[in-house]
């Protein structure tokens, strides 16, 4: 058996203010606009910034919990 990332590990709550990785999830995911249904990593929660609205993405991104980065 493969153990699990920390990285990946899902979230017992919202890390404000804190990292997120990609593929972590936390009880506040909320969907952008356009995500495949069913798909819940932070890399597609409204309230994660990975600078998708930059020229470069970040790898690990930073949870904004309640704020809203994204539609």
């Amino acid at each position: 058996m493969e153990k699990q990332r920390m990285e990946d590990i899902p979230l017992s709550a919202p890390n404000a203010e804190g990292n997120v990785w990609p593929k972590q999830v936390c009880p506040a995911f909320e969907p952008r606009t356009n995500t495949p249904s069913g798909l819940r990593q932070c890399w597609y929660c409204r309230y994660a910034d990975f600078h998708l609205n930059k020229p470069k993405a970040l790898d690990v991104g930073m949870c904004c919990w309640p704020q809203k980065i994204l539609k």
